[in-house]
Order: structure tokens, then C-alpha cells, then sequence
């Protein structure tokens, strides 16, 4: 490829020549931003980050052959937008394939220095060797830097796409999983050093934590299971340890959720698959907390076609706006998105 080219490509991926954000839309907005293809037959578990100059880079687990399986070839690839999410621009890849199996589950975190932190799995097994990594890029998502390993060798350690958390006193929470047991990795020094958290898990174990900060400084843990919805834990002390855990409001079947705040009235929303007694990933529910996750309202489905299932929620709010990634199932596991204002969630 030529110089003049290279340079050309470039600037159509990372230009500043991007439109400013629209006004909040009144009515969602819904495209599939990464649809599957013959030699691509799944892209999942995606995150978003807003970056410096407004636009925003959107990161997910591209399957690039095989059947779409867990365990399949795929790589961490992007794509970035000017307009607030509505368009897209071309695709190119954030942490390509150096695992056995794949590298996936992205998350991003903002860095007090400026970097943005990627976190994610390199599989090297489809049961024993699954590593919990970070790579930082210090040119606002152009190239992310060498990975560094934050789990123990020899264990199947797991994470879910669109977690971490900062928290006021400047801890950095990253969820994971292993053998049912969910925990923290924490880190005191924006990234430089990580330690584990206590582990908890119900008599028959959860898995993909997702937490957030109370307002009264308490943080609450969501987690996967198999007994009948999603499991709650607490810690009041940023999150080193945590109380046993109990069935939350939040019933349906095993499958991950969204926790996040809505900027505008300082509610939580969670996002998940509420089917209560159901085994299928349908529908696709998302409901407000007033009171700090004690008591939930507000239920209103995402997605409920009888046909379809949806999963791997994850929000990212920008102004008055949730960003909300996942993917379904009929006709390909392809990537959605729904741009639905603070309103929408209150109907």
C-alpha cells in the first residue's frame, strides 16, 4: 500500500472532520452495526467509549470463521462514529487473535492520564486456560500496546463485554468469573498494579458480575445464575468484600445484565432477559431502580419478538441518550444497537 494511501486511510478512520452530536431523538434508534457473512458468523459482546474530540469507538468480538462457537476464531475489532452513534465508520481491528482459541469480552475504561484501558479474554482452551488482559492505547484508540496478564496462570478466568467501573475514591473494579465464583480485580493505581477482591457464590454458582457505585458509597454486585434471576452482593468497603449473596428483584434466566445510572435523574437501569421461569433469552427487559437496586419498576421490553432471542447487554450513556449494545440470534448472530433516550425507560 502506498504512503498517499495509508495517510488517506487514516484520516477517513481517525479525521476530525466529524459532524457535530444531534439533538436527543425522540423515538429510539435501532441499526445492526456489525451483521454476519459467510466467512463471519458472529459479532457479539460489544462496549463503547466516548472519546476526546466527541466521537465514539465502539469495540466487539468478531468471529472471522468457524461456526460462531464460544470458542471459535475471533479477534476484538472497532469502528468509530461522528454522529452520535447513528452512522459508522469502516472496521478495523483493536486486538487481533493471539490466543488458542480467540480473544473477546471487551471492555474500556478512561485512565487518569488520558490512555483508554481495554480489558479482555485471550482463550487458549475451551475449559482450562482463559486470561484476564490489559492493553492500553495512548492515541485515543488507533493502536492498543502489548498485553499484560492480570490473572493466574493455568485457570479458565473469565470477564463480561462493558464492565469496569471507577469509583470516587479513584479504585478502578474490573468484574470476573471463575470455577462460579464471582470477585473484583481492584486496582489503587490507575491500572499499574491489580489484586483480587473476596469471591463470592450462591450454592450453585454465578458467573459475569456486573457492578456499580451506590450513592452512598456502597457498591452493588449483580451476577449470573441458574437459580431463578440475578444474585445481589454489597460491600462497603470499595469493594474488597462482599456480603452473601441473595436473589435480587431482578428474576429470569441464566444470562448476563446491564447495570448503569441515568444521568438525568440519577435512577439505576438495568437491562437483562426477564422471563421468570423461562429458559430462552426472551424477552429482552429493561426496568429503574429509585431506591439503589432495593426495589425495581418501570419494566418495559427492548426486544420481544416471539421468534428471536437477545443477549449480552451493555450501556453506555452519552447526554440524555443510552447507548445499548447486544446481539441476537435469528438469522445470525449479528450486532445491534438502540439509541433510546432517558425518556423512553419511564413510558
Amino acid at each position: 500500500m502506498s504512503t498517499l494511501r495509508c495517510v488517506v486511510c487514516t484520516a477517513m478512520l481517525f479525521g476530525a472532520a466529524f459532524t457535530a452530536l444531534p439533538a436527543v431523538a425522540a423515538e429510539p434508534f435501532h441499526a445492526v452495526v456489525a451483521p454476519v457473512g459467510p466467512q463471519n458468523p458472529r459479532n457479539s459482546e460489544a462496549a463503547i467509549i466516548p472519546l476526546k474530540d466527541g466521537r465514539l469507538l465502539l469495540g466487539w468480538t468478531e468471529f472471522y470463521a468457524g461456526n460462531g462457537a464460544d470458542h471459535g476464531p475471533a479477534r476484538i475489532s472497532g469502528k468509530l462514529s461522528g454522529d452520535g452513534g447513528r452512522t459508522w465508520g469502516e472496521q478495523y481491528t483493536l486486538v487481533e487473535n493471539d490466543g488458542g482459541c480467540n480473544v473477546m469480552e471487551v471492555n474500556f475504561l478512561r485512565l487518569k492520564n488520558g490512555d483508554i484501558a481495554l480489558f479482555h479474554c485471550q482463550k487458549n482452551s475451551e475449559e482450562k486456560d482463559c486470561r484476564v488482559m490489559m492493553r492500553t492505547s495512548r492515541d485515543e484508540g488507533k493502536t492498543f500496546g502489548p498485553a499484560k496478564q492480570l490473572s493466574a496462570d493455568g485457570k479458565y478466568t473469565g470477564l463480561t463485554n462493558g464492565r469496569s467501573i471507577r469509583l470516587k475514591t479513584g479504585r478502578i473494579l474490573l468484574e470476573a468469573w471463575e470455577d462460579g465464583y464471582s470477585y473484583c480485580y481492584l486496582s489503587d493505581d490507575d491500572g499499574a498494579t491489580w489484586r483480587e477482591s473476596q469471591r463470592i457464590k450462591p450454592e450453585q454458582g454465578s458467573w459475569e458480575p456486573a457492578c456499580i457505585e451506590l450513592k452512598d458509597g456502597r457498591v452493588l454486585m449483580l451476577t449470573r445464575t441458574g437459580m431463578g434471576g440475578q444474585f445481589k452482593s454489597l460491600s462497603t468497603d470499595g469493594g474488597e468484600h462482599w456480603t452473601e449473596p441473595v436473589l435480587s428483584p431482578l428474576a429470569g434466566t441464566a444470562a448476563p445484565v446491564s447495570i448503569s445510572r441515568v444521568p438525568t435523574t440519577g435512577d439505576l437501569l438495568a437491562v437483562w432477559n426477564h422471563n421468570p421461569g423461562g429458559k430462552g433469552r426472551n424477552p429482552f427487559t429493561a426496568a429503574v431502580s429509585k431506591d439503589e437496586g432495593e426495589t425495581w419498576t418501570h419494566f418495559r421490553n427492548v426486544e420481544e419478538r416471539p421468534d428471536d432471542q437477545w443477549a449480552y447487554p451493555a450501556v453506555t450513556w452519552v447526554k440524555n441518550e443510552a447507548l445499548l449494545t447486544y446481539f441476537n440470534y435469528s438469522g445470525g448472530l449479528s450486532l445491534q444497537l438502540k439509541i433510546l433516550p432517558a425518556e423512553w425507560f419511564y413510558q
